[in-house]
């Protein structure tokens, strides 16, 4: 449908609407008023006809005034009464004096007010009522009521009789039937009819009609209910209504067509023009420039082409800065991730070989929990203007996620020593609020064409070339062929990691240590396995270092706990009293709610604080040394004993050993597997062992595995011996059996042994 059509249909319906919205209005408020005005009539009529009613039978009151005084009356009354064999002939002559009185019934009454005589037999019978009992007025003058005769109703005076009169009231009245309704009709201009009801509570039911009614009560009692109905037709109330609709439907018609030829002359001049600036929109939209020729100029239609015109060109500059910003990053300014893959496809397109290096910063989540993450924001955007300022090759530099950033550049290869450079350059240390901050990086290289010829490829040879670095703790690491297998194992194992406790995969395995001097058991290290369904035994140092670096390993730790402190009360319940230890990463030690774990898991199971060893590596107690010493001093505070595992592999100083509240050194298995009298590693160990006894430290040999070697150690003064010599790792129920066969254990026997 055409503009023009469309403005016309839009002006035609909205006039139409509002004619007859405006219509429907009038004639609303034209009935309303009639309706109004028939209610007030009808009031009016309704009092009118009752006033009537009553204003006659006080005439017939009067006239039965003069009647009773009549001598030629009381005769009559005297003959019907003394003459009861022709009661019809007795109702006649009642009949004529009621006819004379202008009624239609009259009746003679004794003092109990039952009927003596009248001038009306029963209903199709012939026979007389005189068994009826009427109730009788107080009323010396006489009064007027409505009553119920043989169904009927009629309007009765009530009049007492000269004493002799062989009667003692006389009752007469007309009918209340459709007649009088009739005759009532003509006189207050309405339509009026009676309705009877032989009971008294109930209404009559009326017909039905259409339009207004009145229903006024004129008698109720014991012989029933008359009602007067007083009513006007909807017909008659909007006689006036229905003048007005036809002259509405004229008026409308004609403005109607009045308007469609004003709409015809103004869409005529209206839609041209704007046909025109909705051209120019489409064109706008499309970011087509603007044909200035064809766009109106004067008027209120100048001035929305000049807006077009203005939003053509801010549309421009905006789309530009749209542009922009969808390819950079807002905190360091350098290109993102979208930016990179964009000029990465650019740079395959030409064919000529270049190098990605990826490149993260070490321990950013340190700086950010040591200084804050402003500070740290500070870091990311420093590095970043050092990526930026770097000289050719480089020709992009990139910011792809959080600590990770991206280099493009134009050579086949690295040298090695422009590498050097680069790394020198980029980790020279920052001085941020007058604090020194080192950094250090690690570098992943991919080459194109060949490490890859797509850019998400390179990409993720980048990346897996950078994980390689960072496990290796180097600073720089070129993509290999078959990492891509590697990279693919670590992505499931991580995958699977989160499930693997619900669905059983993990397990412990026990391994006994025994005193070196006794060979009794001393306690048990709870190793932890994973039985993967497709891939077998996964080595503990593959997933344990997967979970660390995707931050599940809060959940194996907690398994562990859990399982540990299950099995020692299970070992309890057989009598077996042991201690029992377990490892605990550096990201254990730095989470809130470790203390609370291990404490919630010993009260659970009903254990003492001094059946479980918790080993931490002297790496991990390194990471933060004040933290760590108040978690184990909670710890210890629960009778927790505290081991450091793999001693001899960190950088520990004597110094903080001394602040640890831990009570066991256990040296390193490669320490101890190839272990020579004499040589470099027996001095280590004996070195070690001497430290540990004058700072009050049990010492643990992991990884004994010749007879010779445990003698020499023993020698040396090592107090408790671990490795395959003594016993290799084993499930719970095999180790039970073990233990079992080893006779009675408990930890006072193992106390006795370490102060032998």
């Amino acid at each position: 449908m055409s503009f023009r059509a469309r403005l016309l249909l839009v002006m035609l319906l909205l006039t139409l609407g509002i004619q007859l919205v405006a219509s429907w209005a009038v004639l609303s408020a034209v009935r309303s008023a009639a309706l109004e005005q028939g209610k007030r009539e009808l009031d009016v009529a309704s009092g009118v006809a009752v006033a009537l009613l009553e204003g006659w039978g006080q005439q017939l009151l009067r006239n039965v005034d003069l009647l009773v005084d009549d001598p030629r009356f009381l005769a009559a009354v005297d003959d019907v009464l003394v003459d009861t064999s022709s009661r019809l002939a007795a109702a006649g002559t009642l009949r004529q004096q009621a006819a004379r009185m202008g009624a239609d019934t009259l009746l003679l009454l004794d003092e109990a007010g039952h009927v003596m005589a009248s001038s009306q037999p029963a209903a199709g019978s012939g026979v007389f009522v005189d068994s009826w009992r009427m109730p009788l007025t107080t009323d010396d003058a006489g009064v007027v009521s409505p009553s119920i005769l043989n169904g009927l109703g009629y309007q009765l005076v009530q009049h007492p009789l000269p004493p002799g009169a062989g009667a003692a009231r006389l009752a007469l009245g007309f009918r209340l039937d459709e007649s009088m309704a009739s005759a009532l009709s003509g006189l207050i201009g309405s339509q009026a009819h009676f309705d009877v009801s032989v009971s008294p509570n109930d209404v009559a039911a009326g017909q039905d009609h259409q339009g207004l009614s009145r229903r006024l009560p004129l008698y109720q009692g014991e012989q029933g209910r008359i009602d007067i109905v007083v009513e006007r037709s909807l017909e008659t109330l909007l006689a006036n209504y229905q003048d007005v609709k036809v002259s509405l439907a004229t008026i409308f018609a004609v403005s109607l067509g009045l308007m469609l030829v004003a709409v015809v002359l103004i869409a005529r001049g209206v839609s041209l023009p704007l046909l025109r600036l909705a051209g120019a929109a489409k064109s706008v939209g499309r970011g087509e420039p603007l044909d200035l020729k064809r766009m109106p100029r004067q008027g209120e239609f100048g001035l929305l082409s000049s807006t077009l015109l203005k939003m053509q060109g801010d549309l421009s500059r905006r789309e530009e800065d749209m542009r922009t910003r969808a390819r950079q990053d807002q905190l360091t300014g350098l290109g993102n991730r979208q930016c990179a893959n964009e000029d990465i496809e650019a740079a395959i397109e030409t064919g000529r070989p270049f190098t990605l290096l990826r490149l993260t910063i070490n321990h950013m989540r340190r700086i950010n929990d040591t200084f804050g993450h402003d500070f740290g924001d500070r870091v990311l955007s420093t590095l970043a203007q050092r990526l930026a300022d770097l000289p050719a090759p480089k020709v992009g530099a990139y910011r792809l996620s959080g600590d990770e950033f991206l280099l493009l550049l134009t050579v086949a290869r690295l040298e090695p020593l422009w590498l050097e450079d680069t790394l020198s350059g980029l980790t020279r240390e920052l001085r941020l609020d007058d604090s020194p901050v080192s950094l250090k990086v690690a570098m992943g290289e991919a080459r194109f064409p060949e490490h890859g010829d797509e850019a998400n490829l390179l990409l993720r040879r980048a990346e897996i070339a950078l994980d390689r670095a960072r496990q290796l703790r180097q600073a720089h690491q070129c993509y290999q062929r078959g990492q891509d297998e590697s990279h693919l194992r670590h992505l499931a194992l991580v995958r699977d990691l989160q499930h693997a406790a619900y669905r059983s995969e993990f397990s412990l395995r026990y391994q006994p240590q025994v005193s070196a001097l006794t060979g009794r058991v001393i306690g048990l290290e709870a190793l932890l396995r994973w039985d993967h369904p497709q891939l077998g035994w996964i080595p503990p140092d593959e997933f344990i270092e997967l979970a660390e670096r995707s931050g599940q390993i809060h959940q194996l730790t907690h398994w562990v706990i859990d399982s540990a402190c299950a099995q020692l009360a299970s070992w309890r319940d057989m009598k077996l009293k042991i201690r029992l230890g377990i490892n605990i990463s550096a990201m254990d030690l730095q989470q809130p709610g470790l203390v609370k774990r291990v404490e919630k898991a010993l009260d659970r199971y009903g254990l003492q604080g001094e059946q479980l060893c918790i080993e931490l590596t002297e790496s991990a107690l390194m990471q933060s040394p004040e933290m760590g010493a108040r978690k184990l001093q909670a710890l210890r505070s629960m009778g927790v004993e505290l081991a450091i595992d793999d001693y001899g592999t960190g950088y520990s100083s004597l110094a903080q050993l001394k602040r640890m509240p831990v009570q066991e050194l256990k040296i390193d298995k490669s320490f101890i597997m190839q272990l020579i009298k004499g040589s470099d590693d027996d001095v280590i160990v004996s070195s070690t062992i001497e430290l540990a006894h004058h700072l009050g430290l049990q010492v643990v040999a992991e990884g004994v595995e010749d007879q010779a070697v445990a003698d020499h150690l023993a020698e040396q003064g090592c107090h408790v011996l671990q490795g395959f010599l003594i016993a290799r790792p084993m499930g719970s129920e095999a180790m039970t059996e073990w233990l079992k066969e080893k006779g009675d254990v408990s930890l006072r026997d193992a106390a006795n042994d370490h102060h032998r």
